[in-house]
């Protein structure tokens, strides 16, 4: 890819989004004009949760986590689906998601209602024309697809149509309950996570870093969802409902596609990791993940005073997230094994700059896991 390529960004003024936004907040209000019946309900439903289900099993954990796998044919479906939820491009979404997960709760998070305020986190960050561009470089993944690309750039293309169908097959009433009130919807539910989904109540059973927190509101709203601090524990699970009660609704479609064909390898957390049930496992986890934060941040000022272009940091990313997903799994069940973890990332590191394998064991000395990722006493 050419360094040109490195980000999608539209320009136009930023007051179209703020427009748009209350333009379909306010297009709500023909409800009163319209009316509505069990008929209008059920539309709003149907579109809202096809889209939910595309939004969340496809944009959350296929295309920014990579939690199965599919054909070529069902991911552009995927992102089809997604895109006409009205949430800005694919590769807009997964770039974002994925900042949040690698910084969540700091101040380098996008939308942490710990270090903005609770309506910038809620909605505010999405429509800041900060973070309008797409940054092809944390999806190197997924950018090496033209249509991806291009459903990326041009994504009001398919929603005009699909408001545009609504309006013809059903009316201005249709459009009113089965496009705008039901984005409307979609929009704050899925913002919620980012709000509520770090504030106030519910329950946290995995010690993370961050302020994620499990909501039985929330999972039904976004079929599964809910169970954020499952999620912030285990990101890459296609299942975010750790036990039989925490429903997830998403990741039975998920399955009942596998059964169908359609996607394989569905990645699911190790039984010894998804009941959280083990009081010294979770402090190890969590020690090893502070950690983990600190040097991430380290390396990327590092590469940073280097110089190095973006490509260059978020490839280091990358590496940094894979051996952190496979790290949680081996403090619990067998340490020995980071050893070989831990190598195979200073291999990937040092291609980059010997400077960050440099940082990098400078920051091993004196860490509680020196002993099992270098096999050396700290």
């Amino acid at each position: 890819m050419s360094a040109t390529a490195a980000s999608i960004s539209l320009r136009y003024p930023n007051v179209l989004d703020y427009a748009g936004y209350i333009a379909f907040h306010l297009a709500c209000l023909a409800a009163f004009w319209t009316g509505v019946t069990w008929t209008d309900l059920a539309l709003c439903a149907v579109c809202y949760v096809t889209r939910m289900f595309g939004l969340m099993a496809g944009y959350h954990r296929y295309f920014a986590h990579r939690a199965f796998r599919t054909s070529r044919a069902v991911q552009f479906l995927l992102a089809l689906l997604g895109t006409i939820g009205v949430q800005k491009g694919v590769l807009w979404w997964a770039s974002t998601h994925r900042h949040h997960h690698r910084y969540s709760d700091t101040e380098f998070d996008l939308h942490s209602p710990i270090h903005r305020s609770f309506l910038y986190s809620h909605s505010g960050w999405f429509l800041d024309k900060k973070n309008r561009a797409t940054d092809l470089s944390r999806v190197p993944d997924l950018a090496r697809y033209p249509e991806l690309i291009w459903l990326d750039r041009w994504d009001l293309v398919p929603i005009t149509l699909f408001a545009l169908l609504i309006w013809l097959g059903l009316g201005v009433r249709g459009l009113v309950w089965g496009f705008f009130i039901s984005t409307v919807l979609l929009w704050h539910a899925i913002h919620a996570i980012g709000s509520f989904g770090h504030r106030f109540g519910g329950y946290r059973r995995f010690a993370t870093t961050d302020n994620s927190r499990n909501k039985w509101f929330l999972a039904i709203v976004l079929l599964g969802e809910g169970w954020h601090n499952n999620h912030h524990f285990y990101p890459a699970s296609a299942r975010h409902g750790f036990v039989w009660w925490e429903y997830d609704i998403a990741y039975w479609l998920v399955r009942l596609m596998e059964r169908l064909g359609l996607v394989w390898d569905v990645r699911v957390p190790p039984e010894h990791l998804r009941l959280g049930d083990d009081p010294l496992a979770q402090a190890q986890v969590r020690a090893f993940e502070q950690w983990l934060m600190d040097l991430r941040l380290a390396l990327a000022q590092r590469l940073t005073l280097a110089g190095a272009d973006a490509m260059s940091q978020q490839a280091v990313e990358m590496r940094l997230d894979a051996f952190g997903q496979r790290a949680v799994d081996q403090i619990v069940r067998d340490p020995e094994q980071l050893r070989g973890s831990f190598a195979e990332l200073r291999c990937d590191l040092a291609i980059h700059d010997d400077l960050l394998d440099s940082e990098l064991m400078n920051r091993v000395r004196g860490c509680a896991f020196a002993h099992f990722l270098t096999g050396r006493a700290a």
